[in-house]
């Protein structure tokens, strides 16, 4: 393997992770490595033949180049190409390279064939919104083309050193057959918490912290304790080392708070609170009792309506030398059905504010 200097154009200035205790190996919990997305590239073509690493291009105007910050990045991507069973062999490109256009294959083709590599890495990056599109592709010398399934894109949100390495790493990783794995620390003081990487469900071991193992790059953690749910938090992981922790706590409102070791400053969060999950008992039973107070009233009125009806009936039937006319029988059915009415409202009220009156108070 041939070592040139390199540079690497990312419009992002320099900002290391903060350094974080980094649980034991014999700690880890299983987990499958691949991430949910498939490989985002196949290079099975690059077997047995050399690549040449050139200086990544940057496409924006906009951010600053600092050099250390671009030649670890430099460095993160021939890392991983010199230990490609792929590759007979990985060559890095100097300063001295001739200026390409990102997309120019005839320029990369022609510094190819001058440094005798049958293919060429370029990457490049460009600034997009609060993040950079950064982006890799091979070009095949002989063709002068873009070597085909060999062109990656992706958004970062980032202007952390480590994030972009991670994400170096996870490409190279796939793209050149080389295994990696890295580890993420979560400490999630509850046992009902459910901890997601990636939206996965990721197996628990109940250990303080929980060590999960994943493929290089840059990581969603959250957790979930039954319908609720953290925000998200996004962790970079290099390949044989660890995350930073990320803690997870429970506020006694409910909340799930996510912090970074970074976040803190060294400190630790307080312990979790416990929720009362029932606690939309009591206004369900202050609806339960107003119901019901509302049931008993319209009952109350149907009583008083039945004894009207057979009050005004039994005058008439004195009235009228005690008989009664068709009008009164028929009040006097009227009178029944609002007495019975009455009396299922009142009880059917009478239990709703018995219910409401449990779910207010003893829950």
């Amino acid at each position: 393997m041939r070592a040139l200097p390199f540079a690497l154009f990312v419009a992002m200035p320099c900002a290391a992770l903060a350094a974080d205790p980094k649980p034991r190996a014999d700690d880890l919990i299983p987990l499958a490595l691949p991430s949910a997305e498939p490989p985002l590239l196949d290079l099975n073509q690059l077997k047995d033949t050399s690549l040449c690493i050139f200086p990544f291009v940057k496409e924006s105007a906009t951010g600053s180049a600092d050099k250390t910050y671009l030649d670890a990045i430099q460095k993160t991507f021939f890392d991983v190409a010199k230990d490609s069973p792929l590759l007979k062999d990985a060559v890095l490109l100097g300063d001295a390279t001739s200026r390409c256009d990102a997309h120019d294959a005839a320029c990369f083709a022609g510094v190819g064939r001058l440094a005798r590599c049958q293919n060429v890495l370029v990457g490049s990056s460009s600034a997009k919104g609060n993040g950079f599109v950064l982006s890799v592709r091979i070009f095949e010398v002989a063709k002068q083309r873009v070597l085909p399934g060999s062109e990656v894109e992706q958004v970062l949100e980032t202007d952390r050193l480590g994030d972009v390495q991670a994400w170096a790493e996870g490409q190279a990783c796939r793209a050149l057959q080389v295994k990696c794995a890295g580890r993420i620390s979560v400490d999630a003081d509850r046992k009902d918490m459910t901890i997601y990487v990636d939206n996965r469900v990721a197996p628990r071991g109940f250990k303080t912290p929980e060590v999960i193992p994943v493929e290089p790059g840059v990581h969603g953690v959250r957790v979930a304790v039954g319908q609720r749910t953290s925000l998200e938090k996004k962790v970079a992981v290099r390949r044989g080392g660890f995350s930073e922790t990320v803690y997870a706590r429970q506020t006694e409102k409910g909340g799930l708070p996510l912090w970074l070791a970074s976040d803190l400053h060294g400190a630790r969060p307080d312990p979790s609170v416990d929720v009362r999950e029932g606690g939309w008992t009591r206004p369900t039973g202050y609806t339960a009792a107003g119901l019901g107070l509302a049931l008993v009233a319209v009952g109350v009125y149907e009583g008083l309506h039945s004894s009207s009806l057979v009050d005004q009936a039994q005058r008439n039937y004195a009235a009228n030398g005690n008989t009664y006319l068709a009008s009164d029988v028929a009040s006097l059915n009227s009178a029944h059905s609002a007495a019975t009415l009455g009396n299922v409202l009142t009880i059917a009220g009478a239990a709703l504010i018995a219910s409401g009156a449990v779910l207010a108070f003893a829950f």
